[in-house]
């Protein structure tokens, strides 16, 4: 999972990384009491809490299962890339034994059609860098086709996606606030823009946002994926999203297309319902902002890894989650999740039978189960289900139809931002340029990205 990134269209994914192993002394042994001694295995993650305080509790676990082992935890920020530093020199050193990053699939390949390489975890797959864990016996506990779509490649699949969320289109509200005006969770578009239309006229603001940190470009990837997965089964996401890329790549679709027209007017009529002051909200300090205002701002757009900071802002809060509903079929708005955290196994590790025995340990139902209270991530394991989360209620029951949401059409390495989607910053009413502006300019972009 992520600390807050913005959860937008336009965002470049950051590589997360989480390691097990810098050993100090050569070891074969592969744990239990047949563990040489004096061998450390080194855990390096970003600084989310809840994630760290599991990693820790799990580490002491595996060492007095595992005499001899000490596990040494290394955390790093992702801001002004210091989480990327170290990965990257742990790699370079080759101290790493089990890497946590975002889903390498979701970062995308480059065409086949093609002569271009990828770049961050993807690029660690295509050059033969992870392992393939496939076959590994703690994989039967997590769906299977998630698992293909989030770390797959060629028939291998090069990690465990361990969390997902919801960040496009998704809110968190406030239940009481909502029954006090009496406006349900809505199941249509033309639903949502109503009850946000009573909620102005009773006087609060209905949507807090962090505009200042792109959080706003959920509301236009939510409508897109639900548009253009209508009409499509959730095990075709894949596809859609390898299709639309080729088209790009072919030229026989582009961001000036009319259904994107369609998609950034939609998301413009949304944004007539958010703070005014959104352009200067941190997306750090949102949910704690918002939770505390009880009598105003009853949604909150912002991604479901944010349960616990919501929570710990006000206990007392009557927490609720939904996905807007981007489409007036309400069989179409189905929720989207982006997979995230993916444990995976560097090929130079000197640990690999540790590694596996870790990760297997981790996989256990009774660990993982804390996992997903910790960081309020999704379930990837369909035996289990977030039940001791009550925010959850929603979500669980909306899950049999969801799907892993689109990924952009592929752009090469060092492409202009808004070669990958419309520049929402600059769309009225965060910003002054219109849609036919932004979606000639993105087209523009992409077409010259790719044309070099």
């Amino acid at each position: 999972m992520r600390t807050r990134t913005p959860c937008t269209i336009l965002a470049a994914t950051v590589c997360l990384t989480t390691v097990l192993g810098a050993c100090t002394t050569p070891s074969s042994g592969s744990g239990g009491g047949g563990t040489k001694q004096n061998v450390t295995l080194t855990v390096a993650e970003w600084t989310n809490p809840g994630a760290v305080e599991f990693t820790k509790e799990l580490n002491a676990k595996f060492e007095k299962a595992h005499p001899g082992v000490t596990v040494k935890l290394q955390t790093a920020p992702t801001a002004n890339g210091a989480w990327q530093q170290l990965w990257n020199s742990m790699l370079h050193s080759k101290s790493v034994d089990v890497l946590a990053q975002f889903a390498p699939t979701q970062q995308g390949y480059a065409p086949d059609y093609t002569d271009l390489e990828p770049g961050g975890s993807a690029a660690l797959i295509t050059s033969g860098q992870l392992t393939d864990l496939k076959d590994q016996p703690f994989m039967k506990r997590y769906d299977a086709a998630d698992q293909a779509a989030a770390v797959g490649y060629k028939g291998g699949v090069y990690g465990v996606m361990a969390a997902e969320y919801v960040g496009a289109g998704a809110l968190w509200y406030k239940k009481d606030l909502l029954k006090k005006y009496h406006v349900s969770v809505p199941t249509t578009f033309q639903e949502f823009l109503d009850a946000c239309e009573t909620l102005k006229k009773a006087g609060v603001t209905p949507i807090f946002v962090s505009a200042k940190d792109g959080m706003h470009g959920g509301v236009w990837q939510g409508i897109a994926n639900q548009t253009l997965m209508k009409g499509h089964q959730p095990s075709e996401s894949v596809k859609v999203s390898e299709d639309r890329a080729t088209a790009f790549w072919k030229g026989s679709q582009s961001w000036a297309d009319p259904i994107y027209k369609e998609i950034s007017q939609q998301h413009q009529k949304v944004m007539r319902y958010i703070e005014p002051g959104a352009s200067g909200v941190s997306q750090q300090t949102a949910p704690g902002v918002w939770a505390a205002q009880s009598d105003n701002y009853p949604f909150l757009l912002d991604g479901s890894w944010d349960g616990a900071a919501v929570q710990q802002a006000n206990p007392k809060l009557n927490l609720g989650f939904f996905v807007m509903p981007g489409t007036d079929d309400p069989a179409a708005n189905r929720v989207a999740f982006k997979p995230d955290l993916s444990w995976v196994v560097p090929t130079s590790t000197k640990h690999k039978d540790l590694a596996m025995e870790w990760l297997a340990m981790f996989s256990e139902p009774e660990n993982y189960k804390k996992w997903l209270a910790a960081t309020g991530s999704i379930s990837t394991q369909p035996e289990l289900k977030n039940t001791s989360l009550p925010w959850m209620d929603w979500l669980n029951s909306h899950m049999d139809d969801a799907y892993p949401q689109l990924t952009n059409p592929w752009v090469p390495a060092g492409a202009p931002l808004d070669a990958a989607g419309p520049d929402l910053y600059k769309l009225a009413p965060i910003g002054g340029d219109s849609v036919d502006t932004i979606l000639s300019r993105a087209a523009s972009a992409y077409r010259k990205s790719v044309d070099k």
